[in-house]
């Protein structure tokens, strides 16, 4: 297959990075100019990828779209399967890894639709995962929410300073670093008991 590539690489969170995927696609002849890239998103659902889309953008007919991994590309088999019928209907070939899949080939078809499958499977099985861990920490007492962004004997000087009118809204902000929302919250908001 000689068509040109376009590359997409994704990671799931901001401080996650790239590079691997980089060079493993610049390693499959995707120039560098033709990689598209998301950074900090689950891949579970296509919306606000922005590399995604203009990846998908950036095909035409005879061209491979390019990851190195399925779950790169997607973990849910719906968008997968519109996703990769769409570059189907544009002729445009799927490239994983070193392989090219086409499909319209009933077996290319079936692989991917399989990959598509157990990408999502894995979501859902890390998603459980998460959700059984969080019971059990919240089960022991461990997992109590968000935590105040200062604690109590702050929240109460800043409750009494104001009720004072010692300082305004805006200088507690600054003194204490938070936002004014924050000092909002505490100053209007329910009183908590130690």
């Amino acid at each position: 297959m000689n068509g040109t590539r376009v590359g997409y690489a994704r990671c799931s969170t901001d401080e996650q990075d790239v590079v691997i995927q980089t060079e493993q696609l610049l390693t499959l002849g995707v120039p560098e100019d033709r990689i598209y890239i998301d950074r900090g998103f689950s891949g579970t659902t296509r919306r606000n990828r922005t590399g995604l889309d203009q990846a998908l953008a950036a095909v035409w007919n005879g061209s491979v779209f390019t990851v190195t991994k399925f779950d790169r590309f997607a973990r849910n088999m719906v968008e997968a399967n519109e996703i990769l019928s769409d570059l189907s209907g544009r002729g445009v070939l799927f490239g994983l890894g070193g392989s090219v899949y086409d499909w319209k080939d009933t077996f290319g078809r079936l692989f991917l639709q399989t990959l598509a499958m157990v990408a999502e499977f894995e979501a859902n099985l890390g998603n459980l995962r998460t959700r059984e861990g969080m019971a059990l920490a919240k089960k022991n007492g461990k997992l109590k929410g968000k935590q105040p962004k200062l604690p109590e004997p702050a929240r109460r000087s800043i409750r009494r300073r104001y009720a004072e009118g010692e300082v305004s809204l805006a200088d507690l902000a600054t003194e204490y670093s938070v936002g004014r929302s924050t000092i909002h919250r505490i100053i209007h908001g329910p009183e908590t008991s130690r």
